[in-house]
């Protein structure tokens, strides 16, 4: 009887850390015509936005190399600032390279995953050429992500 116990006691145990696990969606990304790539990804803790990390490369001209943006912050780290606004998870530049205009990341979690990235700043996150998505929407399963490029 007692290694059924044990048997039970231990499934248990798993059960319980697995309800506690983070989730973790991302997508990777390719736009041949703009020559720009790339990743998202967004960490979840019980459906919380807990940190957030996006990569994007755009080719250099011929024979130099591409230029990238990152925007990478983490809850709790002083260089951002988090708070919550219509469903969205707003996330600030504590210390913006424009001070004077907004530098913020909305993102949104449901069925999809939806980076908002239209007040963003690229001066300061990306390399000369480089410019950050409009938006990024993660699909619910794994697959491509949905990119939107262009003028702000």
């Amino acid at each position: 009887m007692k290694p059924f116990i044990s048997l039970t006691a231990l499934f248990l145990a798993a059960s319980i850390g697995l309800a506690y696990a983070d989730e973790v969606r991302s997508c990777d990304f390719e736009v041949k015509p703009r020559c720009t790539s790339g990743s998202a990804s967004v960490t979840l803790a019980d459906g919380t936005v807990k940190s957030i990390e996006v990569t994007v490369v755009t080719c250099g001209l011929r024979g130099r190399p591409g230029y990238s943006c990152t925007v990478d912050a983490s809850r709790g780290e002083t260089d951002s600032k988090w708070s919550e606004e219509n469903g969205a998870t707003v996330i600030a530049n504590a210390s913006p390279f424009n001070p004077t205009a907004p530098d913020r990341v909305k993102v949104t979690v449901g069925k999809y995953v939806s980076i908002d990235m239209d007040e963003a700043q690229s001066a300061g996150r990306c390399g000369a050429g480089a410019e950050l998505p409009r938006a990024i929407v993660i699909p619910a399963a794994k697959g491509a992500c949905k990119v939107f490029l262009g003028s702000r």
